[in-house]
């Protein structure tokens, strides 16, 4: 079971939010000691993300791409002859379940028409 911690180590999960009335994380504490510090009337903007987020994001997406591509290479595909005979199998297997199934539909239909015919 999760354990709530002070946030100094630990899972994240059974921890309480840090969210404010205005719907904003609440400062840290070295930036609660800045705002305290601040001379009265200073305007005090709110923290923004780094903007390295977004560059470092962009080159993940593409390294997981050129990843793919990679890999994609590497796979040994089936020849054509090898498609076709899979295929054939896979409906042959589709449509003798599917008239397994509807006999036995059709044995239940009926066993229960006679026995709750009215």
């Amino acid at each position: 079971m999760a354990r709530a911690t002070n946030g100094a180590s630990g899972s994240a999960l059974g921890k309480p939010g840090r969210a404010t009335a205005s719907g904003l994380a609440a400062p840290s504490a070295d930036r609660q000691k800045s705002i305290e510090k601040a001379k009265p009337g200073a305007v005090i903007r709110p923290i923004r993300l780094p903007m390295r987020r977004l560059p470092r994001l962009w080159s993940t997406a593409v390294q997981f791409l050129s990843d793919v591509r990679a890999e994609m290479n590497r796979v040994s595909w089936p020849d054509r002859k090898t498609v076709i005979a899979s295929t054939i199998v896979v409906v042959f297997v589709l449509v003798v379940t599917a008239l397994y199934l509807a006999g036995w539909d059709y044995i239940f239909a009926e066993l229960f028409n006679v026995l709750f015919k009215r």
